[in-house]
């Protein structure tokens, strides 16, 4: 690898760490695997599933999980019941004021990057999109 691509990627690394770590990135990172990110799944993608399908989808250990259906059920954002084929397995729904609730932070998200997006325009933000698939896509 020559010098000058040597160059490249450590100020590629530095660029997407200092992204990751600003204050903004931290709260989406922390939402996406958190109470968020199981009510987003629950309200977006699949409700009533077990509790290690979230686990898996979300990329959390176990025990993560388990405080995560507490809080949320302490909240009445979802409900854990039976399986009405199979007694054996709980299932995870979410309430309806769960599902108010993801979506009232679905509109959060979408003010805070509302202001990226306007300085970006919608050229750069397709471009970006299009390019951070292709990042996400790439396997070392």
């Amino acid at each position: 690898m020559n010098e000058e691509n040597i160059n490249l990627g450590e100020e590629l690394y530095t660029l997407l760490a200092e992204l990751l770590n600003r204050r903004m990135n931290r709260a989406v990172q922390d939402s996406i695997r958190g109470e968020y990110g199981t009510l987003r799944y629950l309200t977006y993608v699949e409700n009533a599933v077990p509790a290690g399908t979230l686990t898996e989808q979300l990329h959390v250990v176990p025990g993560r999980m388990t405080d995560i259906l507490s809080s949320l059920e302490r909240k009445g954002l979802i409900e854990r019941r039976r399986s009405q084929k199979d007694k054996r397995r709980v299932l995870v729904y979410v309430t309806e004021e769960g599902r108010k609730a993801a979506k009232r932070k679905r509109e959060t998200i979408r003010t805070e990057y509302a202001g990226l997006l306007k300085q970006l325009g919608r050229r750069d933000t397709e471009e970006l999109i299009r390019l951070l698939k292709i990042v996400l896509a790439y396997e070392a």
